[in-house]
């Protein structure tokens, strides 16, 4: 707008009369008072599509601010106008401030952003190799190439540099001197073209949910590569196995295939959760011959085979024995098929110890069984199984006791009840350590792979002592067993990090460092949502970096410290995660998919997905601000 050069003699009587117009300011914004600044109420925009927005009846500076940063972006900011583009579909609020007569002035202008007309689909990237990598010699089975888990892309992702998750600065590269960023996800996710991207932009390494659950490698179903040889399914073969073979228990590596030749071709590292854990477990690996539903007694008998096994749970030695063998074929297959560099870090045992109980560890016993002795009348582990009626199931216990307590325990026992415990007693834990150990060490030597993984033990108590309590222990009882001296078998704990406290995890951070053991922030996740979620995670990430080695508080405790060595997100998006569905909040959020439509006959219309469904939530840029990028609407 062009300044006015001079007053009209109209303007004039009216500016001597009027009692309304302030003195301050210059004649010219007076005049433009009078026809009052205007700004647009409404804005309809595509996702992508970019519109100019400028205020009329106004000539100097505006600030320009967006209430919804996910939905709407804003650009090319000027004195009286600004460009906006739709991001994602949604309603956000735009405003313009300034001062008018020395006054602050607010408009408000609500944008909509709709959804494109569906694209067409066009491959642009190819996919990630496939092909198994193999050491010799081959570990058996081998697993058929097609069933990798690299995804087919329908949009590149890498190349695109419009999501809202795609800031210039990545975490990974943020806190990549510090620690490895991770986060959990799963199969389906690395098949996600948009989900699988946020994880090679943003992430160093993937813990997988479940896929490395026990229930996912002593699994019913048989190798893809085999369904003809196993046609009734593991627990039938594993049966037979132990009558008519050597008794190792078979596996599924097919699950764990995919994720580490996925891993392995788009160089991400893979934290492995986890060899041992009270729940998700396969019963029928606890019995005797492993026979929970395949065979009857009847069965037994027109096999020939002992019906004194039926429904029998085993016993230490054959336990024992049992979960060697378990570690032993996992770890191979890793080693024998290269995965070896891919897994830096193994949680070995996950909540062994139920929470805060306490753990007392005796150096001074005669052997490894009675380091850990139990104090102030508490069990230190997790306890035994269970019958319906609360009747402890041993070894010994009866085939109808033994029914009753599966039924009433399952696939994830109750009350923290352990079928390891059961079995073996307390000792499980150790045992697991030692055996995990010394896989690794054998694989190393046989495969010729040099780095060495991470052997934690992950909880989500809040007791750092007790834990220490378990570790030290857990070392100690290995090295007798091993007749070594101060070999770390356990290097350290894994810390889940549910919506612990900013100081409560500084103070077990820093004492759990202070004894020289590795800290690993293993499944966090946040029961506070906006604002809150991004103001504490900003600390933690802070707190994160300076517990590291190469942090202020690392590099002033000397080079013996090691400190805190990696931080995983225990979910992607709001809704995500093992557990604390609705009430746990993760960085970023996802729309849900549009409603079906239906044509007039009533047959579903089949529309492409949306392109972009993930957009950062304040946390995201929270984390993004500890790095030192400054990002987002506000400061947290």
């Amino acid at each position: 707008m062009k300044k006015m050069r001079k007053l009209s003699a109209t303007l004039a009587l009216v500016l001597a009369v009027s009692v309304a117009i302030p003195s301050v300011g210059s004649v010219s914004e007076s005049v433009l008072a009078a026809k009052k600044p205007k700004l647009a109420k409404t804005l309809q925009l595509k996702v992508k599509q970019t519109k100019k927005l400028s205020i009329k009846n106004y000539s100097k500076k505006v600030t320009w601010k967006v209430k919804k940063a996910s939905i709407a972006k804003l650009s090319a900011k000027k004195k009286t106008s600004v460009k906006v583009t739709g991001k994602k579909v949604g309603k956000t609020n735009i405003t313009a401030t300034f001062k008018l007569g020395g006054k602050k002035k607010t408009l408000t202008c609500k944008v909509t952003v709709k959804k494109n007309a569906p694209a067409p689909t066009e491959v642009v990237v190819t996919a990630a190799p496939t092909e198994t990598i193999t050491l010799a010699p081959v570990a058996t089975p081998t697993i058929d190439p097609d069933a990798t888990a690299s995804p087919t892309p329908t949009h590149d992702y890498d190349a695109d540099t419009s999501p809202s998750w795609k800031q210039d600065a990545k975490i990974k590269d943020l806190f990549g001197e510090y620690f490895v960023n991770g986060i959990s996800t799963g199969i389906g996710a690395l098949r996600n073209g948009e989900e699988a991207a946020i994880i090679r932009h943003h992430f160093q390494s993937i813990t997988m949910g479940n896929e490395n659950k026990m229930e996912s490698l002593v699994s019913v179903e048989a190798p893809e590569a085999e369904k003809e040889k196993y046609p009734f399914g593991l627990e039938s073969a594993n049966v037979t196995n132990y009558y008519e073979g050597d008794g190792k228990v078979i596996l599924n590596f097919d699950t764990l295939e995919k994720q580490l030749s996925y891993c392995k071709a788009n160089n991400i590292k893979v934290r492995y959760h986890c060899f041992i854990w009270h729940s998700q477990v396969r019963q029928y690996f606890f019995l005797q011959d492993y026979n929970w539903n395949a065979f009857t007694e009847e069965d037994y008998v027109a096999n020939g085979w002992d019906v004194s096994n039926y429904h029998k749970l085993c016993d230490q030695e054959t336990m024992r024995k049992r979960m060697q063998g378990y570690i032993y074929q996992v770890i191979d297959y890793i080693y024998s098929h290269g995965y070896g560099d891919v897994i830096y870090a193994y949680d070995v045992v996950n909540e062994a110890t139920n929470g805060g109980k306490m753990c007392t560890y005796n150096p001074d016993a005669d052997n490894a069984d009675d380091m850990l002795v139990e104090g102030g009348g508490s069990i230190n582990t997790n306890g035994g199984v269970t019958t319906s009626a609360g009747k402890a199931v041993t070894p010994d216990s009866s085939p109808a006791d033994v029914e009753d307590m599966m039924r009433n325990e399952g696939r994830e026992p109750g009350g923290s009840h352990s079928y390891w415990y059961a079995t073996m007693g307390k000792n499980y834990i150790y045992w697991a350590f030692l055996d995990t150990y010394n896989a690794i060490q054998e694989a190393k030597a046989k495969y010729g792979v040099t780095s060495t993984p991470s052997l934690i033990y992950n909880d989500y108590n809040t007791n750092e002592n007790s834990q220490l309590g378990l570790v030290d222990w857990i070392n100690g009882a290995c090295n007798k067993a091993n007749g070594t001296t101060d070999v770390k078998y356990c290097d350290g704990i894994g810390l889940q990090s549910h919506s612990i406290g900013v100081s409560t995890q500084e103070r077990m951070i820093k004492t759990i460092a202070d004894r020289g053991y590795e800290v690993q922030i293993t499944e966090l996740d946040e029961g506070a949502d906006g604002d809150d979620q991004a103001s504490k995670l900003k600390q933690l990430y802070q707190l994160y970096r300076n517990y590291s080695k190469k942090g202020e508080y690392g590099q002033a405790q000397g080079d013996d410290y090691i400190g805190v060595t990696s931080v995983t997100q225990w979910g992607m998006c709001d809704g995500d995660g093992s557990w604390g569905a609705g009430s746990i909040h993760y960085i970023f959020s996802r729309d849900p998919l549009p409603d079906p439509e239906f044509d007039e006959e009533g047959n579903k219309i089949e529309v492409p997905e949306p392109i972009y469904r993930i957009h950062p939530k304040p946390a995201y840029y929270g984390i993004l601000q500890a790095g030192g990028y400054e990002c987002g609407d506000k400061v947290y």
